[in-house]
C-alpha cells in the first residue's frame, strides 16, 4: 500500500505489526525506535489501518516525521486522536465539509450522482467532484466501482459533529450544515432512513430539548421556518425539511395548524404524519414521500418481463377499498405510483398481471371478474366480462393467467373453478369437486395443468384441457389457502392454516409429499417460488414473511415489522426481492442479499368498524382504521374525546361499552384485549390468554365480566376488575367471530366461521355448549340478543339474517335482500325492528313480528360495519367504511347527521405547491387538502 494505491479497510482484528510498519513506510519515511513503532502501530492505533494512516499524515505535518517527538508531546490515548480528525475537520471548505458528512449520513457507499443530487452547494462555488478531489488528500475516502464512502469509525465521529453543528445551528439561526444537508433522507433504503432518525435526529432533539424546554423548542424551531419565508429554493436547501423532520418528532407526528407556506420543503417522509390545516400554499417540494389511500393489501402481482429487475417492471396491487393501484418500478429499485382506479365495489381479493404486464385481471368481493388491458402510457380499458349465466355466485378469491396469457384461471367461495377464455370471454370450463371455498389457484409452467387449494383441506390438480380431475392431494389439517408451482414445473407448494407449507414433487405425472417446512406460528396466507426456482416465500397471520431455501428445505430468513397478515408476496424477474402486501395497509421490497426493507410504502384508512351507543344514549363511541377510539356527542356530534392506540399497526376492530358506561373494551389484530377508562384515559391491556387476533368482545349487563371470541376458536370469559380469564369454551371449528350476553347475563351466543351459532352457560363449571344452531351457508358475523332475551339474531356472509329461537334453537325467520355480506345486526330495544348493515353499503330494517322489510337506508357509499340502536329506540347508528358514522332518524328514514372525523390532510392548503404529480396531488385531496377557498 503506498500513496499511489487504493486504500482498503479490513473489518477484522487489528493489523499486526508488520502490516503497520508497511503501511508508514509506504506513506513516508519516519524516525523513531523499534519499540516506538510497535508502542503506536499496537497500543495507541490497536491495529487500525484508519488510526495509523491519520497519525502518520499528523506526524508528518506536525511533528516533521520524528514519531519520537510525537510519542514526547502528543497525548498517548487512544481518545486523542479525535482532536488529530479535529485538527483536519477545521482544515476542510464547506463543500468539502458538507460530502464528508453526507458521506456520514448515508452510512453506505454513494454515487457521485446520489452526491450531486442530496448536497444544495453554494451558487457558483466548486462541483461536488473538485470537491471529491480536494476532501481525497484530507481525508481518507474509499472508492469502489464509482461510489465512495468513508470508514466506520469515520462515520462515527463525523455523526457526533453533525449532531452538535445542527445543535449549534439552531440554537443561533446560522445555516450552513442544514442547509447543505438532509439529516434524513427519503431516497434512500427505508432501513437507512430508520437509522438515520435514530441516530442522528432523536439525539439533535435530545440537546435541543435539555436547551430550551420542550414547548419553548416548538417556538424555536417555528421561528427557524419564519426566516425563510419566500428565499429562492437554493438558499433555504434542507433547513426546511430538517426542521420539519425535526418537528415531526417533537410533536409525535401530529403536525397541526403550522404553516410551512412558501418554503422550499426536501426530504420530508409525510406518509405518516397527520397534517390538519397545514398551509403548504406556494411551497415547494423536492423528494418528499405522501401518504397512499390504499386500505388493506389483499393482493399483489408483478409483470415478469424479459429483463433484469428492476427495469420497467409493473406492479399491481388490490385493496380493501376496492381498488387496484398500478405501481412502475423505477431503476433504483423504488415504487412510484403511477396510477389508481377503482375496481370492484368492495374488496379486490386478487390481481394477476400477464407475463408481458399488458393484461391485468381481478376478483373481487362482489363476485365480479374483470379483464384490463393496460397501454403503454399506462391508460386503463376494462373490455372483458363474463356472461351473467356463466358468473361465480360468491367472491372471488383467486385469478391467474397461463403463461401464454390465453387462459385466465378463477377461484370463488362458490367452490367451484371456471377456466376463461381470454381472448373471447368465454367460460371454457366449470371445475367442482371442492367441498368448500376455493383460497387459490395456479397453472402449471407449460400450461397444461391447474392446481387449486380449498378450505376443504385439500388440493387438486386439474387438467387445464379437459377440465377433470387428475389427482386430489391430501395431508394438511386445515384449509389450503395458496399453491405455487416452481417454474420448471417439477414441484408444488401449498400453504395452510395449519401452519405448514408442504413440497410436493411431481415425478411423470405422480404426486408426491417430500418435505413439510415449519416455523410459521399462525396461518399461511401467500406463498412463491422465485423464478429461479432456488427460494419460497411465505406470509403468514404470524405478521412474518420467511425466505425458505427449496434445495435444503432451511428457512434462510424471517422478515418482521409487519402489524398484521401477510396477505399476498411475489418475487422480482431476477429473484433478488420480494414484494409483499399486508392488511396493515403496506407494500415493501425486501431485498434477498442483505435481508433489508428497501422500501415501505404505507396506505392509510379511517374507515369506521365498530359503533356504540353510551347506555344514556348521549354519547355515540367509534373505533376507526387510524387506531383510534372516539367519543361523539349525540347531540353536536362533535369529538369530545380521543382514546389513541399508540401503535401506528394495530388495526382496531371492535368497541364495547359496559353498562355503566365508563369502561369501553377495544379488540384488535395484536391478539389483545384493552380496557379503556374513559374518566382517566387510562389503559389496559388484559393477559395474552388468546394466540390468534381477538374478533369480537361483549360486557356482561352488570359489567363485571367480559367475553371475547378469537381467530384461536377459543371463546374465553373474563373478570373485568381481575383482569383474568375465568373459563375458556373450546368447540368452534373456526374462528369465533361474534359474541354477545343475553340480557340477563346467564348465556353467551357465539358465532364462527365454521358457520354455527352455540349457546353457552356461564353459571357452572360446564364448558359444554347448550345448544347448536345450524342453518347458515356461511361465516357467521353477528349474533345478538332480542331485549326479553327469548330471540336470537345472526347475520352471515351467505347474505342472510337469520332469527333464531333461544329455548330450542328454532329458525324463526330468515330475511333475504342484502346482496353480499352481512356485517352487523341490532335489535331494536322493544325487539319489534332488526337492523343489518351489509357489505352492500346498505342499512336494511326488518319487521320481526311479521318478517317483512320495513325500511332500506342507502346513503353510505361503501360497506356498513356496524349497526346499532339507541337506547329509545328512536335513532339507528351505522358506521361504515366509507369514514362516516351516519344517525338516521327511524320514523322518517331519513339521515339526521353524518359525522365524521378530521381526515390525514383536513383543512390542508396545497394551492400553488409544485413538485406533486397528478396522483399525489389527488390523494392529497381525497385527504382532505384544498386548491382554494
Amino acid at each position: 500500500m503506498g500513496n499511489k494505491t487504493s486504500t482498503y479497510f479490513l473489518e477484522l482484528q487489528g493489523l499486526d505489526y508488520q502490516t503497520g510498519r508497511q503501511i508508514l513506510g509506504d506513506i513516508d519515511t519516519f524516525h523513531g525506535s523499534e519499540d516506538e513503532w510497535q508502542f503506536l502501530i499496537q497500543q495507541v492505533c490497536h491495529g487500525n489501518p484508519l488510526f495509523i494512516k491519520s497519525i502518520a499524515h499528523h506526524i508528518q505535518r506536525v511533528h516533521h516525521n520524528n514519531l519520537s517527538d510525537f510519542l514526547l508531546k502528543g497525548n498517548l490515548l487512544i481518545e486523542k486522536i479525535e482532536s488529530i480528525l479535529n485538527s483536519y475537520f477545521q482544515q476542510l471548505s464547506n463543500l468539502e465539509k458538507a460530502i464528508i458528512f453526507e458521506l456520514a449520513i448515508n452510512r453506505n457507499p454513494v454515487s457521485l450522482s446520489e452526491l450531486e443530487h442530496n448536497i444544495i452547494i453554494e451558487p457558483d462555488g466548486k462541483s461536488i467532484q473538485e470537491g471529491i478531489r480536494s476532501l481525497s488528500s484530507k481525508i481518507l475516502l474509499d472508492k469502489k466501482d464509482d461510489y465512495f464512502t468513508i470508514h466506520p469509525l469515520l462515520i462515527e465521529y463525523f455523526t457526533q459533529k453533525i449532531i452538535t453543528i445542527a445543535t449549534e445551528e439552531i440554537k443561533t439561526q446560522k445555516f450552513q450544515l442544514l442547509r447543505s444537508n438532509s439529516l434524513a433522507k427519503t431516497t434512500v433504503p427505508d432501513y437507512l432512513r430508520k437509522i438515520q432518525i435514530n441516530v442522528i435526529l432523536h439525539p439533535i432533539i435530545k440537546n435541543l430539548i435539555h436547551n430550551f424546554q420542550e414547548n419553548n423548542l416548538e417556538s424555536k424551531l417555528i421561528d427557524c421556518l419564519k426566516t425563510l419565508k419566500h428565499q429562492p429554493s437554493g438558499q433555504i436547501g434542507g433547513i426546511a425539511g430538517n426542521i420539519i423532520n425535526l418537528l415531526n418528532i417533537l410533536k409525535n407526528g401530529y403536525l397541526i395548524g403550522y404553516d410551512f407556506s412558501h418554503i422550499s420543503i426536501r426530504q420530508v417522509d409525510f406518509s405518516n404524519i397527520r397534517l390538519n390545516q397545514v398551509d403548504f400554499s406556494y411551497s415547494q417540494f423536492f423528494d418528499c414521500i405522501f401518504p397512499q389511500t390504499c386500505g388493506s393489501i389483499l393482493s399483489i402481482s408483478c409483470s415478469q418481463f424479459n429483463r433484469s429487475f428492476p427495469r420497467e417492471e409493473l406492479l399491481a396491487t388490490g385493496d380493501s377499498h376496492g381498488m387496484i393501484y398500478l405501481w412502475k418500478v423505477k431503476q433504483d429499485g423504488k415504487l412510484e405510483l403511477s396510477k389508481s382506479f377503482p375496481a370492484h365495489g368492495s374488496w379486490v381479493w386478487s390481481v394477476a398481471l400477464n407475463s408481458e404486464g399488458q393484461l391485468l385481471a381481478s376478483g373481487g368481493q362482489d363476485g365480479i371478474i374483470k379483464i384490463w388491458s393496460i397501454t403503454t402510457d399506462l391508460s386503463i380499458n376494462c373490455h372483458s366480462l363474463p356472461h351473467p349465466s356463466q358468473k361465480h355466485y360468491a367472491p372471488i378469491r383467486a385469478v391467474t393467467f397461463s403463461a401464454d396469457s390465453k387462459f385466465l384461471a378463477t377461484g370463488s367461495e362458490d367452490k367451484t373453478i371456471k377456466i376463461w377464455s381470454v381472448e373471447t370471454g368465454e367460460c371454457l370450463h366449470t371445475l367442482e369437486g371442492h367441498q368448500e371455498r376455493v383460497g387459490g389457484v395456479t397453472f402449471s409452467p407449460n400450461g397444461q395443468l391447474l392446481a387449486s387449494g380449498s378450505a376443504d383441506k385439500t388440493i387438486k390438480i386439474w387438467s387445464v384441457d379437459t377440465g377433470k380431475c387428475l389427482h386430489t392431494l391430501t395431508g394438511h389439517q386445515d384449509w389450503v389457502w395458496q399453491v405455487a408451482f416452481s417454474s420448471d414445473g417439477q414441484l408444488l407448494a401449498s400453504g395452510s392454516g395449519d401452519k405448514t407449507i408442504k413440497i410436493w414433487s411431481i415425478i411423470e405425472g405422480e404426486y408426491q409429499n417430500i418435505d413439510t417446512l415449519t416455523g410459521h406460528e399462525s396461518w399461511i396466507w401467500s406463498i412463491a417460488f422465485s423464478p429461479d426456482g432456488q427460494y419460497i416465500a411465505s406470509g403468514s397471520e404470524d405478521f412474518t414473511l420467511r425466505l425458505w431455501s427449496v434445495k435444503t428445505r432451511e428457512c434462510l430468513q424471517c422478515f418482521r415489522g409487519y402489524g398484521n397478515r401477510l396477505s399476498s408476496i411475489t418475487f422480482s424477474t431476477d429473484s433478488q426481492y420480494i414484494l409483499s402486501g399486508s392488511i396493515d395497509r403496506s407494500i415493501r421490497l425486501w431485498s434477498i442479499k442483505n435481508h433489508k426493507c428497501l422500501q415501505q410504502i404505507n396506505g392509510h384508512t379511517d374507515w369506521i368498524c365498530s359503533v356504540a351507543f353510551s347506555p344514556d344514549g348521549k354519547t355515540l363511541i367509534s373505533g376507526s382504521g387510524d387506531q383510534t377510539i372516539r367519543l361523539w356527542s349525540g347531540e353536536s356530534g362533535e369529538v369530545i374525546q380521543i382514546l389513541q392506540e399508540k401503535d401506528y399497526w394495530v388495526l382496531l376492530h371492535q368497541v364495547a361499552v359496559s353498562a355503566n358506561g365508563q369502561l369501553i373494551a377495544s379488540t384488535s389484530h395484536d391478539n389483545t384485549i384493552k380496557l379503556w377508562d374513559i374518566r382517566t384515559d387510562e389503559k389496559y391491556t388484559f393477559s395474552p390468554e388468546h394466540q390468534k387476533r381477538v374478533w369480537s368482545i361483549a360486557f356482561s349487563p352488570n359489567s363485571q365480566m367480559l367475553v371475547s371470541g378469537s381467530g384461536d376458536n377459543s371463546v374465553k370469559l373474563w373478570s373485568v376488575p381481575r383482569g383474568f380469564c375465568l373459563k375458556t369454551f373450546e368447540e368452534h371449528q373456526a374462528w369465533v367471530l361474534s359474541v354477545t350476553f343475553s340480557p340477563d347475563g346467564r348465556l353467551i351466543a357465539t358465532g364462527s366461521e365454521d358457520r354455527t351459532i352455540k349457546l353457552w352457560s356461564i353459571e357452572d363449571d360446564m364448558t359444554q355448549s347448550l345448544r347448536t344452531f345450524k342453518g347458515h351457508q356461511g361465516r357467521i358475523w353477528s349474533v345478538v340478543f332480542s331485549s326479553d332475551g327469548q330471540r336470537l339474531a345472526s347475520s352471515s356472509d351467505d347474505q342472510t339474517v337469520k332469527v333464531w329461537q333461544v329455548k330450542d334453537g328454532r329458525l324463526i325467520n330468515s330475511f333475504e335482500g342484502h346482496k353480499s355480506w352481512v356485517w352487523s345486526v341490532a335489535f331494536s330495544p322493544d325487539g319489534k325492528l332488526l337492523a343489518s348493515g351489509g357489505d352492500d353499503a346498505t342499512i336494511r330494517i326488518w319487521d320481526v313480528e311479521i318478517g317483512q322489510l320495513h325500511q332500506l337506508l342507502c346513503e353510505h357509499t361503501k360497506s356498513v360495519r356496524s349497526v346499532c340502536f339507541s337506547p329509545d329506540g328512536k335513532t339507528l347508528a351505522s358506521a361504515s367504511e366509507d369514514e362516516t358514522i351516519k344517525l338516521w332518524n327511524l320514523k322518517t328514514g331519513e339521515c339526521q347527521n353524518t359525522l365524521r372525523s378530521p381526515r390525514l390532510y383536513e383543512q390542508t392548503n396545497i394551492k400553488g405547491v409544485e413538485g406533486l404529480n397528478y396522483e399525489t396531488s389527488n390523494t392529497m385531496k381525497i385527504l382532505g387538502a384544498f386548491l382554494s377557498r
